[in-house]
């Protein structure tokens, strides 16, 4: 039997506040950009309830989806497995929308325990949104920034998920 270590619970407390840290934040957003107009995504990964680093996924052919094929996604699973990191979630851009979930995104969504990360460029300033996949829909979570692995734990800048917000400094 093979172990799913690598399959992260970032939602596994209901009180648990995803963490990202802030210089992921600004790569991601930087990679994001440099993918405009196309959608980006990227699997997310760390430990426990904290993003510490991400694995930027192929671009779709289709600048209105992101999609992954095979062995795309399976050498990142790979990677992250032999990191000994675990996956806590997806993010992608909606580069021409709101960061709010589609059908499409609901549609394909296969990982209830993972975060869902959708980050809107079609506005002055990126708007970043999580999700968590609770009965049959899309939930939107707070979520903290952080500086280093530890504040995570200590302090932190709180993110809301009923306010339209973006990482500072990203």
């Amino acid at each position: 039997m093979q172990s799913t270590d690598w399959l992260g619970e970032p939602f596994a407390s209901k009180d648990n506040k995803i963490c990202l840290e802030r210089k992921v934040a600004k790569r991601l957003l930087y990679a994001a950009q440099e993918a405009f107009p196309y959608e980006y995504s990227a699997l997310l990964v760390g430990r426990g309830a904290v993003i510490t680093d991400f694995i930027s996924m192929p671009l779709s052919p289709d600048k209105h989806v992101f999609s992954w094929d095979g062995p795309a996604f399976f050498q990142a699973i790979g990677n992250i497995r032999k990191r000994q990191l675990q996956w806590l979630g997806v993010l992608h851009t909606h580069p021409h929308t709101a960061p709010i979930p589609s059908v499409r995104d609901a549609a394909g969504w296969h990982y209830p325990s993972l975060s869902y990360w959708i980050v809107g460029l079609a506005a002055n300033a990126p708007d970043w949104r999580v999700y968590q996949w609770q009965d049959c829909e899309f939930l939107p979570r707070d979520y903290m920034l952080t500086d280093a692995l530890t504040d995570a734990w200590v302090a932190g800048e709180t993110m809301s998920a009923d306010s339209s917000s973006s990482p500072k400094n990203a």
